[in-house]
């Protein structure tokens, strides 16, 4: 059964997101009509690193019992991110800042956020769990509602930095513990190959339903755009395909007037993209363009969206330039794009600022 199907076709979807023997094909996307393969080198494997940190205070406001929020509201759904709990027992409280791009570290650290990313190293307080250099490098990061830290490896400045088979695992730091594990390695995800050593390459996290959405080029070829975003049921560990054939970088969650919708930033493209979640977080109906970045970045080079952030009326593109091989720079450049959501088109419009 081909997993690509024009958009004039129906959409099929996996029986109530349950796990089944053959990955299902939630959402569909064309073929695109320019097939030059992004080879994801070491300048997108840095971009995904800079994610960036995560300052103690900006937690959920409410749901503090956990619970589904009582009426639906247009923003973001990532309100609810809790405090690691480690971070009092470490000294970190009401300063935790939290990076997986520090230069001279592989893998994840914590400092004092309240100084900024220039400040010399002694200043910033570093510091590193025995476990948070397992995995090798990681790329980008998310907290859920307990304060539980996941990150996926993801090469820097060379393939050996992590092992081949790591490439399609989630890591999660738990938030009593500190310990770093593996949580779930992403099924039938194929193996890295000298054309493309990559497998995850974003993540994403819904409060209301305390799922990941992560985002996998694992397979992905030259002539084969093979990767597909993945949801990840975090009380069971379950994984249900949700878009498949597609490569995508950086992911985020908006609610709309006409309901929930999963973006991603193509990783072939410098375009946004999105499609609709019904309401219990699976992907549904055909792939939809939003906006494109080339314009907004120019430049940039080859701009591609690296990650994705909302709140209550806006989002925030981090939109960075890549060269498609496996040479490290030494400065990465970035453009951060901000616009408004339009409630009367369910769209966006660029901030002029």
């Amino acid at each position: 059964m081909s997993r690509r199907r024009s958009s004039s076709q129906k959409t099929k979807r996996a029986q109530h997101g349950k796990p089944v023997a053959s990955p299902p094909v939630r959402a569909t996307k064309q073929q695109p009509t320019r097939s030059v393969w992004v080879a994801l080198g070491i300048v997108l494997a840095i971009s995904l690193a800079g994610v960036g940190w995560w300052l103690l205070g900006r937690r959920a406001i409410g749901n503090d019992d956990h619970s589904r929020p009582a009426a639906a509201t247009i923003g973001g759904v990532m309100d609810c991110r809790g405090t690691p709990e480690f971070s009092e027992r470490l000294g970190y409280q009401d300063r935790l800042g939290i990076s997986t791009s520090e230069r001279n570290y592989a893998g994840l650290v914590i400092f004092d956020g309240r100084l900024p990313l220039t400040a010399p190293l002694e200043q910033r307080d570093l510091h590193q769990e025995p476990s948070w250099d397992a995995a090798g490098t990681l790329g980008p990061f998310v907290l859920d509602r307990e304060g539980n830290i996941y990150s996926a490896p993801v090469p820097r400045t060379a393939v050996s930095d992590n092992p081949p088979d790591t490439q399609n695992t989630i890591y999660r730091v738990d938030s009593v513990t500190g310990e770093m594990e593996p949580f779930v390695t992403l099924p039938d995800a194929p193996s890295p190959s000298p054309q493309n050593p990559f497998g995850i390459l974003g993540l994403t996290y819904d409060c209301e339903r305390d799922a990941l959405y992560v985002s996998t080029a694992a397979g992905s070829t030259l002539a084969e755009e093979q990767g597909r975003i993945v949801r990840v049921d975090l009380a069971t560990g379950t994984t249900t395909d949700e878009v498949v054939g597609v490569d995508a970088i950086g992911l985020g969650i908006f609610r709309g007037v006409e309901g929930k919708r999963l973006y991603f930033g193509l990783a072939r493209e410098s375009t946004l993209a999105s499609v609709a979640l019904d309401e219990a977080g699976h992907a549904v109906g055909e792939i939809r363009t939003e906006l494109a970045v080339a314009d907004t970045a120019a430049g940039l080079g080859e701009p591609k969206i690296r990650r994705i952030s909302f709140d209550r009326e806006t989002m925030q593109l981090y939109i960075v330039p890549f060269n498609f091989n496996l040479r490290a720079v030494s400065e990465q450049q970035q453009v951060i794009a901000r616009y408004r959501y339009v409630p009367e088109t369910d769209g966006w419009e660029l901030v002029r600022e």
